[in-house]
């Protein structure tokens, strides 16, 4: 065979491979944006922070999330504030970006805020009977450590609910370390 074909023939089998990879990286049902379209808009949120020993609420606070939806709908960008005792300081901030990953095949985000000094990588599914978002991620706790986190998000129209977990090192015991109560303020 000669080497022009033989190229023709290498770029055809290329594109022919890049064809099948597209194909099977196509979202598998129209669906699977749903949840960052519930997620969209101006939030304010309260905080129930609670002791990870006995489960007893031992904090709280206020704050406001923004999340904004990319124009295709497949990623949206959270930036979240809680405010300090005097209401107007901001006292912590996180930003995250999550979205369907066709490729994965999965929900993903990166999130990153003032308490922690790694970025968080998070994975999850969506069931839409429940109208809950379950998430788990493993971060390193800057002592050799990978810590294990679960959080679990519920939707009920312009309400919606996160529950936060670690699961701890030793005992493998899940533990509730905060739940956040959020109100939409404006899609």
């Amino acid at each position: 065979m000669s080497e022009p074909r033989r190229r023709c023939g290498a770029a055809l089998l290329c594109a022919f491979a890049f064809a099948a990879q597209a194909e099977e990286a196509k979202d598998p049902a129209p669906d699977v944006h749903a949840p960052l379209a519930l997620e969209a808009g101006t939030w304010d949120v309260a905080v129930d922070f609670l002791d990870p020993a006995t489960g007893a609420p031992n904090g709280s606070a206020k704050g406001r999330q923004v999340n904004t939806l990319l124009p295709n709908g497949h990623w949206i960008a959270n930036d979240l504030q809680i405010w300090g005792a005097d209401g107007r300081s901001v006292d912590f901030a996180g930003h995250g970006t999550w979205g369907w990953d066709a490729v994965a095949r999965e929900y993903v985000d990166a999130w990153v805020d003032t308490n922690d000094g790694a970025m968080r990588i998070d994975h999850g599914f969506w069931v839409p009977e429940q109208q809950a978002l379950y998430w788990t991620a493993q971060q390193p706790d800057g002592a050799g450590h990978m810590v294990t986190y679960r959080m679990t998000e519920t939707f009920a129209g312009d309400a919606r609910r996160l529950e936060f977990f670690q699961v701890a090192l030793q005992s493998g015991r899940q533990v509730k370390l905060a739940e956040m109560h959020f109100k939409r303020v404006r899609p």
